[in-house]
């Protein structure tokens, strides 16, 4: 069979395949493998993913679980068609999914490109409980919340969403709008809890606790000029929490089973978050850099890398993708991309070298992390398999820990997504999802 007949099968067989996964009518589910009611599935002419190589198997999912043992009934037969196979994606990093106003479009975007699995590192809490009964189901992007996020008195992200309340936008423009967004707090206590001691920790953790947050997320924002700032009067969002909060919180936080999650910007917050006890690093330093700052304050070192290694907290180099970064955007600054990318290669290489591990977001409002990690790919730190691994089995594992997903063996979730190609051979190929499959059935993949 030549290459075009056999491509022109292929397209046939994903086509029938699709067309009776849409004319089926909407079946129960059960997480229950033993149940008599679960849809027993057999997956045939596909290659699986096993974290090194794509090998063919035949594959079986019986109620939301896979089971590498036939199961006594098969309901349905899905001939793959050769598509290669995958865990889905996940974003570490994103705010997205606390709108009604958006949040079935964002769902939408994030099936469309096979991202399952996001976590929100900061978001309005009153706005993601009316959307709650809209994620975290089968059918949908299941979301972890961090409810809010810790900072200091005028600190990152208050001018962010204290500026989307007042102006319809993420900043101040002018010293008339620094003093408004410096004495408003209508998003105080719901997107942003301010801790400038102790005393405000010890008063305040109770009503962060009473919005059941999935994890803490704290900002740490230039700690070596944290007092400097603190006295600042002129300014709001150029700072970030007392460095020496960190690790009463992080003790506050593991007391009641929940993971830290740091923002953090320059190499001496990282070291802060450290040694704080921080679970996560949501930025890696250099992933932005101020025009007026030397790029040595970014720089990683040795010690910083191995102690992440050796403590396995994992981060989270979010956002990449920038309009300012790529030459095809009008936004395009080459000036900013060669002042920025020797820094992002060498923390990123430091970090790999150590054998820290790695997540992928986006942090980028309206987009998944697609292509953040295409762009990571032109950086040349990761090859192809280091990516795809990164992003469909280590990052839905830093959003979910305490889940079976992230990989495709017995037991575990039974969801994945076909790729027409080879993304080992083209990591483009992430972008061609043909069919996708989430907890034991086929969903849609939105428009």
């Amino acid at each position: 069979m030549n290459r075009a007949a056999s491509l022109s099968r292929r397209r046939l067989l994903l086509a029938a395949a699709a067309s009776a996964i849409a004319g089926c009518a909407p079946r129960p589910r059960s997480a229950d493998a033993g149940s008599a009611g679960a849809i027993a599935y057999r997956f045939v002419n596909g290659t699986w993913f096993d974290g090194t190589r794509f090998r063919p198997r035949t594959v079986y999912a019986v109620g939301g679980r896979f089971t590498d043992a036939a199961p006594g009934r098969i309901d349905r037969t899905i001939d793959l068609a050769h598509g290669h196979v995958v865990p889905p994606f996940a974003d570490a990093h994103t705010h997205h999914f606390d709108n009604p106003s958006n949040i079935a479009d964002h769902v939408a975007m994030y099936l469309r490109d096979g991202v399952f699995y996001a976590k929100v590192q900061t978001d309005v809490r009153s706005r993601a409980r009316l959307v709650a009964d809209r994620v975290n189901r089968p059918d949908s992007v299941d979301v972890s919340y961090a409810h809010g996020g810790l900072t200091a008195s005028n600190g990152h992200p208050i001018e962010t969403y204290e500026g989307l309340a007042l102006f319809g936008r993420p900043s101040a423009r002018g010293v008339e709008e620094v003093r408004q967004l410096r004495a408003s707090r209508l998003r105080d206590n719901d997107a942003y809890y301010v801790i400038d001691t102790a005393a405000d920790l010890e008063r305040k953790w109770p009503d962060i606790l009473a919005g059941r947050p999935d994890f803490i997320k704290i900002y740490l924002l230039f700690s070596e000029d944290y007092e400097t700032r603190r006295q600042r009067t002129d300014t709001v969002g150029d700072r970030g929490m007392d460095p020496n909060l960190v690790a009463p919180i992080v003790a506050r936080a593991h007391a009641a089973g929940l993971r830290v999650s740091a923002h953090v910007n320059t190499a001496a917050d990282y070291r802060a978050a450290l040694a704080g006890g921080v679970d996560e690093m949501a930025h890696m330093p250099g992933v932005s850099m101020a025009a007026d700052i030397e790029p040595e304050r970014y720089w990683l070192t040795q010690a910083d890398a191995r102690e992440t290694a050796r403590r396995g907290v994992p981060v989270v180099p979010a956002p990449l993708h920038s309009p300012t970064l790529d030459p095809q955007s009008p936004a395009f600054n080459p000036a900013s991309r060669a002042r920025m990318e020797p820094v992002r290669r060498r923390n990123l290489a430091l970090l790999k070298r150590a054998g820290a591990p790695f997540a992928f977001g986006s942090d980028g409002f309206g987009r998944s992390p697609v292509r953040d990690v295409l762009y990571l790919a032109t950086l040349g730190v990761f090859d192809n398999r280091e990516l795809l691994k990164i992003w469909c089995e280590d990052t839905p594992r830093t959003i979910f820990p305490g889940r079976r997903i992230g990989t495709l063996a017995d037991g575990c979730e039974a969801s994945f997504l076909v790729l027409d190609g080879d993304p080992l051979e083209n990591l483009d190929q992430v972008r061609n999802i043909r069919l996708r499959f989430k907890q034991g059935d086929f969903i849609a993949a939105g428009p």
